[in-house]
């Protein structure tokens, strides 16, 4: 059990390393709505790299979540 609890604590230390640094590499939007509207592009799709970059970070948000409530259900 404490082999297990501490394999999760290392995975959950990692994903929130790398959950940060995904975080951080993320373009900030500080142009609004009107910026994206006015622009005529398209609103939805055509990210490129910064959709993959989104897509990972929401992968990893799950991860740390999943893996927070892991760690708390054994560690009873």
């Amino acid at each position: 059990m404490t082999l297990i609890l501490n394999l999760f604590l290392v995975l959950f230390a990692v994903t929130c390393l790398a959950l940060v640094f995904f975080v951080l590499l993320q373009v900030p939007k500080q142009a609004g709505l009107s910026a994206s509207m006015a622009s005529g592009g398209s609103l939805l799709g055509g990210r490129g790299v910064e959709g993959g970059i989104v897509r990972v970070t929401s992968v990893l948000g799950g991860l740390f979540m999943l893996l927070a409530i892991l760690i708390s259900f054994i560690s009873r």
